[in-house]
């Protein structure tokens, strides 16, 4: 019974790390992850605390648990600093962090059941969301 319940219990945290899943992936695309960068393919998870690289001629479209849609092109740099969807728990919040590049930004649930949860952070300010649909270029 208890390795059955440690196995469980290894299941949830492994996949409550999970907080998007890789829709569409152009040319090279990278997610740095402890020290170690990981090609990224659609299919793949992205967790709290990538760094997603996109090299020359890539992009890559991203959703969220919440259903936020993010898209990245060229030659970008954007980091999930952090990302909590409970909204059993009621608790929200979304941080990232856009060092260069073009991105196209859909808040979802997270946007609507708690705006003031939600920063993306630029390298002159942070955008508020408010069930927002946005582009922008840092260079």
């Amino acid at each position: 019974m208890r390795i059955l319940l440690s196995f469980v219990l290894l299941v949830s945290f492994l996949f409550a790390q999970d907080i998007a899943i890789v829709k569409k992936v152009t040319g090279k695309v990278f997610a740095k992850r402890a020290e170690k960068n990981i090609r990224l393919n659609i299919g793949n998870k992205l967790q709290k605390g990538d760094i997603i690289i996109t090299k020359k001629d890539s992009s890559i479209g991203v959703i969220f648990h919440d259903g936020t849609l993010l898209s990245l092109g060229e030659n970008s740099i954007l980091s999930v600093d952090k990302y909590i969807f409970e909204p059993a728990n009621k608790k929200f919040a979304f941080d990232i962090n856009m060092k260069k590049g073009l991105a196209t930004f859909e808040s979802g649930k997270i946007g609507k059941l708690s705006p003031d949860s939600v920063h993306f952070n630029v390298p002159e300010g942070t955008i508020g969301i408010r069930g927002t649909k946005f582009y922008v270029e840092v260079k």
